[in-house]
């Protein structure tokens, strides 16, 4: 897992509604990852990283988010990390991928 150092940090992505929202799964086949949340809205959202280069994870289902952020990372690659709301949960997620595209339902 990727410390959220200052030095570290690019910029917090995504849509709004992400934020606060719920991973509902994660699924990865090949060079491709969609992790699936319930935004703050009720909406769902799917982000589908594409060129996957790592998936760092721990039971992240059920984690309520802070922010998915983007983290410096070796180019071509961007290093994304979905940030738990509750400080006290080890779950987490970090997706290291080219890039990714968000298709809401």
């Amino acid at each position: 897992m990727t410390s959220m150092g200052e030095a570290d940090f690019v910029a917090y992505v995504g849509i709004p509604d992400i934020h606060d929202g719920t991973i509902l799964r994660v699924s990865i086949k090949g060079s491709t990852a969609e992790v699936v949340i319930e935004g703050y809205s009720g909406c769902e959202h799917s982000i589908v990283f594409q060129g996957i280069r790592k998936v760092e994870m721990k039971e992240p289902e059920g984690m309520l988010l802070y922010s998915l952020s983007e983290m410096q990372a070796e180019a071509p690659f961007r290093e994304f990390v979905f940030t738990s709301n509750n400080e006290d949960d080890d779950k987490y997620l970090s997706v290291t991928a080219v890039d990714f595209r968000i298709r809401s339902s």
